[in-house]
């Protein structure tokens, strides 16, 4: 749901473990980034996707204007509220269910699933105080039940705090309500120009940094999606029930805009 991924190098230390590729298997073989269309173009559901995802073979292709074969580690959500998780990993295709709906990137999902036991005794609840002899500790203040959680921008500790915070809101009442949910939990994932940077230049003497280019939130019952910028924070939506399904040509709509600021002066 966030985009956090400078073109020019790989942010991973383990590359995705693609498929092997043979000239035979050429009719069926696409790149790891057409994957998602390739999925939006024929299947409706979850299930379908899970029944045909081993028909294609995905090889680590390189992509020509970053010079590198991008790692990718897909999600597949539909309306009646099904995820799985689909992953390339030495050389074999990984398919797993995905009860939480929450993927980061690097090392794989099934070691994400594993790191969640380090953190058995989150709460969304503040914790009691505790009696220490005649000491009494007392939390200092609201959200003590999440007192350790990291909240450092490494896959790991955003695929933990992704779990932690959709898990404790309560329950949106409208799918208006879902989605703006969806944004306030995606604030804790924002990367600010600069935080998150390398030792190392570019060729022309930059500061190579990751941060977040765009967030965006999908209602899979209205087939609507949201998004917003670095540059502009105001929520857009295109509603692809009032674009023509069955067009033939490439639609383009732009995200760039500035960030509108209203004076409330009198």
């Amino acid at each position: 749901m966030k985009k956090a991924w400078p073109p020019g190098r790989s942010t991973s230390p383990r590359p995705a473990g693609y498929l092997p590729y043979t000239a035979a298997d050429a009719g069926k073989t696409i790149a790891q980034w057409e994957v998602g269309s390739w999925i939006l173009e024929n299947f409706a559901s979850v299930e379908e996707v899970k029944a045909n995802i081993g028909d294609i073979v995905v090889p680590a292709v390189v992509f020509g204007g970053w010079g590198f074969a991008p790692e990718a580690h897909y999600i597949v959500h539909d309306a009646t509220g099904k995820s799985i998780v689909i992953e390339y990993v030495r050389g074999k295709l990984k398919v797993y269910d995905n009860p939480l709906g929450v993927i980061t990137n690097s090392p794989s999902f099934d070691w994400h699933m594993t790191n969640l036991r380090n953190y058995v005794n989150f709460s969304m609840t503040n914790v009691p105080p505790v009696q220490l002899g005649s000491i009494k500790l007392l939390p200092f203040g609201q959200g003590s039940g999440m007192l350790g959680m990291p909240g450092d921008f490494t896959p790991p500790s955003r695929f933990v705090r992704a779990v932690a915070f959709s898990q404790s809101v309560f329950k949106p009442k409208t799918g208006a309500d879902a989605v703006l949910e969806a944004f306030h939990i995606l604030n804790q994932f924002d990367i600010p120009k600069g935080a998150a940077r390398e030792h190392e230049k570019d060729q022309h003497g930059n500061i190579l940094a990751d941060y977040t280019i765009w967030t965006a939130a999908s209602d899979l019952k209205a087939k609507q999606y949201y998004f917003r910028t670095y540059e502009n924070s105001q929520i857009r939506m295109v509603d692809l029930m009032k674009m023509n399904v069955d067009g033939k040509d490439m639609v383009k709509i732009s995200t760039k805009g500035g960030e509108s600021i209203k004076s409330l002066n009198p």
